[in-house]
């Protein structure tokens, strides 16, 4: 009897088997609750921006991910005219190298002419990519439909994300990373001086190329100091045993300084221009000589004996010509 019952269970277990080896497995998944953890994406017009990847909640891999339709999020107004909108920048071919990669020819020999949409959806990750054009396109708040496929089926995601595009300078100086100075500095000694903090200081983009900054130094009247005569001059470094002789100037970052009797003139390849600090944050440190101008407090800088030491902050974010214009209102050139 015993022989017969575990005869009978063998034959049954063998026919879940067969049941179960014959019934065909799903190719794939694709999960109903794919989402983004930001929300909204914000994105700063004119900036690069990567937001974090979609959540495929265990959705089976490779995806495709293709974005459907942008809507205004305020008046539900479909976006798809101003997204789709191509614009021309120049594109990386190959990898820069900011130590071999000196001069705007060879950065150029690496870079080609490309259409691009201020914001696309990465066909792999999901990741939405911003680019500088953003620049163009109106301040808002968007959300957007995602088509996404997969092994297992493609599925329609509507409004599946937001972003925010709010307004942003395509540069950063002061306050956001430091602050404009002119430093009264002894003659003769490094060490005594003072830090005047009564600069006027105007920043401007002026032109989507070429990539140069423009610097005038100027008393209070307007009257501009001549940086190809001299009259503006890289700035000692303090101390007894400085680790270099100066400190660090636009210069030290740019391609190319052209010196004209107005301005000086910075050609930067790349953006963020610098691209990194140089290890004292971006500052750019000059020094006006004593015998070029008359400080309206005499009693505490006497003509002749405090030079000047303007500082200026700047740090470009949009490719493009700048304008910086830093006014000593109590300097009077001579």
């Amino acid at each position: 009897m015993k022989k017969l019952t575990y005869l009978y269970m063998l034959l049954l277990l063998s026919g879940v088997l067969a049941n179960t080896g014959c019934k065909k497995l799903d190719d794939g998944f694709l999960s109903p609750i794919i989402r983004y953890e930001e929300d909204p994406i914000i994105i700063q017009r004119g900036r690069v921006k990567v937001s974090s990847a979609l959540n495929f909640d265990g959705s089976s891999r490779p995806v495709t991910v293709k974005l459907l339709h942008v809507y205004n999020r305020v008046t539900g107004a479909v976006m798809d005219s101003v997204f789709s909108k191509q614009y021309e920048i120049k594109g990386w071919t190959g990898l820069y190298d900011p130590k071999s990669d000196t001069t705007l020819e060879l950065i150029g020999a690496k870079q080609k002419e490309m259409q691009v949409n201020p914001i696309v959806i990465n066909p792999v990750s999901g990741q939405l990519e911003a680019n500088f054009t953003t620049i163009y396109v109106p301040l808002g708040q968007y959300e957007f439909d995602l088509e996404i496929s997969n092994a297992g089926g493609t599925k329609v995601y509507e409004k599946i994300g937001k972003f925010d595009l709010v307004d942003a300078k395509p540069y950063e100086a002061h306050p956001e990373i430091g602050t404009p100075y002119n430093r009264m500095i002894k003659v003769g000694d490094e060490n005594t001086g003072s830090n005047l903090l009564n600069p006027e200081v105007t920043i401007k983009r002026t032109a989507d190329a070429p990539n140069k900054v423009v610097v005038r130094f100027m008393d209070k009247n307007g009257v501009t100091f001549n940086p190809k005569a001299n009259e503006i001059q890289r700035r000692p470094y303090p101390g007894n045993n400085p680790p270099q002789p100066f400190l660090q100037t636009m210069q030290d970052y740019s391609l190319a300084t052209d010196l004209y009797d107005d301005r000086m003139e910075f050609s930067y390849g790349v953006v963020p221009f610098p691209l990194s600090s140089l290890g004292n944050g971006f500052n750019y440190y000059y020094r006006i000589p004593a015998n070029l101008f008359t400080h309206d407090n005499q009693t505490s800088f006497p003509d002749g004996t405090y030079s000047a030491n303007p500082r200026f902050v700047f740090r470009a974010f949009v490719p493009g010509t700048y304008e910086v214009e830093f006014k000593l209102i109590d300097l009077t050139k001579k």
